[in-house]
């Protein structure tokens, strides 16, 4: 009976090693993936961020903003299309946009459909250069 203790009380501490291992190698795979996409954030003028706070992201809202969009565009004669990237497990979702074709007044003309459209909400983040 002893033996049979040593023996599971051994095979559980190598599980827990191997465990280990595996964990800090994903978290340093974590990181790096958290690292690209900072520094790919950081070439947009413009980011909507779409989070979840447990429950998915809100997304009438997402509708709501991407109809508008499209009536923005046709209204304005302009084509400001969003790179999407999913970064999380219940939909949250960045949409990129790049003004840089834009001038001044039409960049502040966006930016102010943006805000009008989302409204007061904690489940997007706007991040504005």
């Amino acid at each position: 009976m002893k033996k049979l203790i040593f023996i599971l009380s051994a095979l559980s501490l190598i599980a827990c090693k191997n465990g280990e291992k595996a964990t800090k190698k994903d978290d340093n795979m974590t990181n790096a993936k958290q690292t690209e996409q900072t520094e790919k954030q950081e070439s947009y003028d413009l980011i909507l961020q779409f989070i979840s706070k447990g429950a998915g992201i809100d997304h009438d809202l997402k509708a709501k903003f991407e109809e508008g969009l499209a009536k923005y565009n046709a209204e304005n004669k302009v084509n400001i299309t969003p790179e999407i990237s999913h970064w999380g497990r219940e939909g949250e979702t960045n949409l990129n946009f790049n003004l840089k074709n834009l001038s001044t007044a039409q960049k502040k003309s966006f930016l102010s459909f943006v805000k009008e459209t989302i409204g007061n909400t904690d489940m997007v983040h706007i991040k504005n250069k």
